[in-house]
């Protein structure tokens, strides 16, 4: 009976949205062979695969057709370019003769860049977590030409080579229990063809197992689908006093949080994510209106905030920290922050950039207002110096998405290492701080190697180097601070922190000249784009008057790159379809937006907005706002209608990651709410609408602000832990938007208030006349100021 309902289903989608068969049946013995077309791509992640011998395939109409017409099973792989262990594969996998025969031969293989097709992405590691317990990657999956999932996985080892997968990709940053595990199925060639024997010889039990597995997928994926549809207009708004959702989930979700925290190493699990998200909501506790810590209580709000400050401090001085440089890496493999994976990536630099900001601005600025020599404003100009710098910053003025983990060591090598730009062993270290060799050069040399803990048979631990791949290398580390090896080499604080600074110098310089720069990923995507935009203008505005020259150029970036994504990927002519592109590499993508690119970017321009008082900013988010709520939202729709729910339409409220359209009806639409590496889509939107409908004076966009967080109850008030994100917004239902009202930039005390405070509840700056005229008694739930 259910395989019956979502066979049904299956029809009417079809019937919905007809897949174009090609212009003529071609007969299969004169089908032209499969060539390698990763070079038609806009992504240079697949385009870099353009050399490889295996005929990758791009997703499209055609592609699907002809797998259908054949009757192969699809081979897709997922993954990125900064990723080490997807440098592996296509180095020991995808460049091998022998693997890349069998795949063009048994299978079409599709390649997908996850940051191009985040869509699938999810499904698929939604799929992977379901039966493998873990995800990550890349992801290796075998489809049928349906793209029913058949089998899949993460990194499994080229013919003939042995790798290391514990603390790869594979860990899931929703539900890590401890190291992740490993495949045991052998490697790549070996599963291929596992695979390609189950289909040829039980097609017929591979498809029906798939078609099963697609169904319990879809029920594993329905986040934010089942709250009971409750009308729109005004029963939408009243929705808010109905639901269940209140301060206690805040109070619920900071108990968890707490039992999962580290009391030694600080963070959450192993292996440790920074978790943006989760560090945000922990230091807002504190900032958000008082009734929030009446209900938690004021200890647990202080032990929340103490938890975020011990975290962030363990990734400041952690080995995810590029001492020598900027930024920060993705994960640490281990529990004491020591041995991270290596790429860097420009979203996840951008949160951490607002969550030190939030530190320093809310914890350890002083009471005349901040400055540069208070804890963590030091990490703030770092990271957004890292940002605006000419790394990360194109010359056209938008952000790339990252910079690689494997690099070569020295000019002229011919295989790229991990890790090979940042890793330094105890010879090379001396050579480059030592210097002369005096006794006084000495002496800073054994402060140098104390202060970053560098020994001399390497600071990796060889339970997390099983193939001796870090032999003899030291990560970088803040082993003791200032005071502490002031205590041990009997130097005042003032020199040793001189010794430190004199080490660092040399070893960067060092470094950029010997080494080669990790490879960028260049496209410049729409949704990081945001995130950069919404840290830099935000950092801007609070260093007015403490640092005015970085101050502007802050701000004079993030102004750059949202007119250039204006410019180069917004059609604002565009009424009907999706107006915005995904992102640029060369030209535009073909790939439309996804709803996390509208979220994002909207949020960008509202902090914009409040920096700037430029009311163009807050236009464009408005207008990117309607957009985004007529391409991805599920509107809640009476009863009375006799709308029936689908999976593709559950008509409860809420925004689906991807449009209603699509090449296929496999490609499974999902609701984001769950905070993960980044915060959820719909946690962003939601604060959007409530910031939008003060601005604006729409009840509107404040009704919809309710229904997006409502869509959400049932998972809320189970896990409100996972949905913490979410929560800052319950928090604007009960107690209504933050809104300043200001004559203008004259009023610089106001102003400067609103920039110097942390991120807390949905807060908005109108300017008296001009943006949201007498908006007081407009919309409900308001605190004027």
């Amino acid at each position: 009976m259910l395989k019956g309902r979502f066979e049904q289903h299956q029809s009417a989608e079809h019937s919905s949205q007809p897949v174009q068969p090609p212009a003529e049946e071609t007969p299969q013995n004169t089908l032209p062979p499969l060539r390698n077309r990763a070079g038609e791509s806009d992504s240079p992640y697949v385009r870099r695969h353009a050399d490889t011998p295996v005929a990758w395939q791009l997703l499209d109409e055609a592609t699907i057709e002809r797998a259908k017409e054949e009757n192969k099973p699809i081979f897709m792989h997922i993954g990125f370019l900064a990723d080490h262990f997807c440098h592996l594969t296509t180095q020991d996998s995808f460049s091998n003769p022998a693997v890349a025969e069998f795949l063009n031969q048994s299978f079409i293989p599709i390649l997908i860049d996850r940051e191009e097709r985040p869509d699938l992405d999810t499904i698929f590691q939604n799929y992977s977590e379901a039966v493998n317990a873990t995800g990550g990657w890349p992801l290796n999956l075998f489809l049928t030409p349906d793209l029913y999932p058949i089998f899949g996985g993460t990194y499994w080892p080229g013919p003939g080579t042995e790798h290391s997968t514990l603390g790869s990709d594979r860990a899931s940053e929703s539900a890590i229990a401890g190291e992740p595990g490993e495949d045991s199925y052998g490697d790549f060639l070996a599963i291929a063809k596992k695979i390609h024997g189950f289909w040829v010889t039980q097609e017929e039990r591979c498809r029906r197992e798939a078609f099963e597995m697609l169904h319990k997928l879809q029920d594993f994926a329905q986040e934010g689908t089942f709250s009971t549809p409750v009308g729109s207009g005004s029963a939408a708004s009243a929705a808010a006093d109905n639901s269940d959702l209140d301060l206690d989930q805040l109070d619920e979700a900071l108990t968890r949080i707490a039992k999962m925290f580290d009391p030694v190493y600080h963070g959450f699990g192993t292996p440790k994510f920074p978790n943006p998200a989760r560090l945000s909501f922990l230091l807002r506790l504190a900032k958000f209106p008082t009734e929030v810590s009446d209900v938690i209580g004021e200890r647990e709000v202080e032990n929340g905030t103490a938890m975020a400050l011990k975290t962030l401090r363990r990734i400041r001085d952690g080995g995810l920290h590029d001492h020598l440089g900027a930024g920060f890496m993705r994960f640490s493999v281990t529990k004491n922050w020591g041995l991270p994976h290596f790429e860097k990536m420009v979203c996840e630099n951008a949160l951490l950039l607002g969550v030190f900001l939030d530190a320093w601005l809310g914890y350890t600025a002083g009471p005349k207002g901040p400055s540069l020599q208070d804890e963590f404003a030091d990490v703030v100009v770092e990271v957004a110096d890292y940002l605006t710098g000419p790394i990360i910053r194109t010359p056209q003025g938008g952000f790339v998405t990252s910079e690689a983990a494997d690099s070569y060591y020295r000019r002229g090598d011919k295989h790229m290492r991990e890790g090979a730009y940042y890793l330094w062993t105890r010879r090379e270290f001396d050579q480059v701080v030592g210097g002369s060799g005096t006794s006084s050069d000495d002496h800073a040399l054994a402060v140098a190697a104390a202060y970053w803990n560098v020994l001399e048979d390497g600071n990796v631990p060889q339970e997390n180097d099983p193939f001796d791949e870090f032999i003899n290398q030291n990560v970088l580390c803040v082993n003791r601070d200032v005071v502490e090896l002031s205590r041990q080499f009997g130097m005042p604080q003032a020199e040793i922190r001189r010794v430190v600074d004199d080490a660092r110098a040399k070893l960067r310089a060092h470094r950029e000249k010997e080494r080669v720069r990790p490879e960028r990923d260049e496209k410049v995507v729409v949704s990081t784009n945001g995130m950069v935009i919404s840290a830099l203008a935000r950092t801007a505005a609070a260093l007015k008057g403490v640092d005015d020259e970085r101050a502007a150029r802050y701000l004079k970036a993030a102004e750059q790159a949202a007119s250039f994504i204006k410019e180069k990927l917004w059609d604002e002519k565009q009424t009907a379809g999706n107006p915005l592109r995904r992102f640029w590499y060369q030209r535009p993508s073909d790939t439309k937006a996804f709803a996390d690119d509208y979220a994002f970017l909207i949020e960008g321009l509202l902090d914009l907005y409040t920096t700037t008082l430029d009311k163009k900013w807050a236009d464009w988010a408005k207008q990117l706002q309607d957009a985004q709520i007529r391409l991805f939202y599920d509107p809640i729709v009476p009863a009375t209608t006799g709308a029936q729910p689908s999976p593709r339409q559950a008509y409860s409220g809420g925004f689906y990651s991807n449009e209603l359209a699509a090449i296929s009806p496999t490609i499974l639409r999902l609701k984001s709410g769950m905070d993960k590496s980044q915060p959820s889509t719909n946690a962003v939107a939601a604060a959007n609408l409530f910031r939008l409908g003060a601005l604006f004076a729409s009840k509107e966009y404040t009704s919809l602000a309710r229904e997006t967080v409502n869509a959400f109850e049932a998972e809320v008030l189970q896990y409100p832990w996972l949905f913490v994100g979410l929560l800052a917004s319950v928090v604007s239902m009960r107690l209504g938007v933050r809104v300043v009202k200001v004559k203008g930039k004259e009023d610089e005390a106001k102003l400067r208030r609103v920039w110097r405070a942390p991120r807390a509840e949905a807060c908005v700056v109108v300017v008296q006349g001009v943006d949201g005229e007498e908006l007081a008694g407009k919309v409900e739930g308001l605190r004027i100021e």
